[in-house]
């Protein structure tokens, strides 16, 4: 393998092992359900980690963690709105079989052992299937129960799944089509988009990031060198989503390598634009419900917690 190679294979290995933490964390909550009951801090802290392995599988192409942790992620969010009754041994048992197989899923993962279809269908899906028979589906009217966080770090993960996400996504769309009008303006005006979430966030380093690609952009005209500049810009970028959906914030790349050009300053007309999501009009409705919130409730982010609405929640 090459460095790269070796560098996402030692990223993919160490969020599998960060993926048994949180597994751990949620059967600890779990043991002792049906005799002792179960806090709401603690189904929020299973909720958390739910979330992590569903976001973090997901990008790191670990489909089936990634799916069957979002359908856990669904009974936590169900049992919050409607707490367990006591001595319901037979939920608690369900939820531990369903940690067990995903424990078994990300083995697989870990030794590079194929997920055979079969084992899914024959043994992990029966346990989930009866979980929903007994608990059903999350409910939009739930999204005031659902998940509190610690908004200072959940928040960039809220809005790398949303926002960016949402602008990434739209790239992705100019990229494919064959005639790429606007191309570089595309770009740069996503650039100065992404550089001001960036500071929101106080993420300097995807900022800079941001503003290095701008740099890039302005100083290219051929077609040739503007299109291989925005395809190395989304794989950063993307790269960049990844990184902060996993924890691992200290990879994000701060700058493109580019063949033959090297922006060692942003151009001091680079400038990014100051992210206001209250005049963002293209934002899902749940993202500026829950802001405002945030904002009436305190002005100390770090100290506060709020619920997050269903729609957030969902992949």
């Amino acid at each position: 393998m090459t460095m790269t190679q070796d560098t996402e294979h030692d990223i993919r290995l160490q969020f599998l092992e960060e993926a048994q933490e949180y597994l751990n964390e949620i059967e600890s909550g779990l043991l002792g359900m049906s005799t002792q009951g179960i806090e709401r801090s603690t189904l929020d802290g299973l909720l958390r980690a739910a979330h992590s392995i569903k976001g973090g599988g997901g990008m790191m192409g670990f489909t089936a963690l990634s799916q069957l942790s979002h359908r856990l992620e669904d009974c936590f969010k169900v049992l919050k709105v409607r707490p367990p009754e006591s001595g319901d041994t037979d939920l608690e048992s369900l939820l531990l079989n369903g940690v067990d197989h995903l424990r078994d899923v990300a083995h697989h993962y870990r030794q590079g052992i194929d997920i055979a279809q079969n084992w899914l269908r024959d043994i992990v899906e029966p346990t989930f299937e009866a979980l929903h028979d007994r608990l059903g589906d999350p409910q939009p009217d739930d999204s005031s129960a659902l998940l509190s966080a610690e908004v200072g770090a959940d928040m960039a993960i809220l809005l790398f799944e949303s926002e960016v996400d949402s602008i990434l996504n739209r790239l992705d769309e100019v990229l494919a089509d064959p005639h790429q009008p606007c191309l570089s303006e595309e770009f740069a005006i996503a650039a100065q988009e992404l550089a001001g979430l960036g500071e929101m966030l106080d993420l300097p380093v995807f900022s800079e990031l941001c503003l290095n690609i701008s740099g890039h952009l302005s100083q290219v005209t051929e077609p040739d060198r503007v299109a291989n500049i925005t395809t190395l810009a989304q794989q950063a970028w993307r790269k960049a989503q990844a990184m902060v959906l996993v924890g691992q914030r200290s990879l994000i790349p701060a700058s493109l390598a580019v063949e033959g050009a090297e922006v060692s300053q942003p151009s001091p007309s680079i400038q990014p634009i100051a992210f206001d999501p209250m005049a963002t009009s293209e934002w899902d409705i749940s993202v500026l419900e829950e802001l405002e919130e945030l904002e009436k409730t305190s002005s100390d982010w770090s100290m506060l917690e709020e619920e997050r609405s269903q729609g957030l929640m969902m992949s």
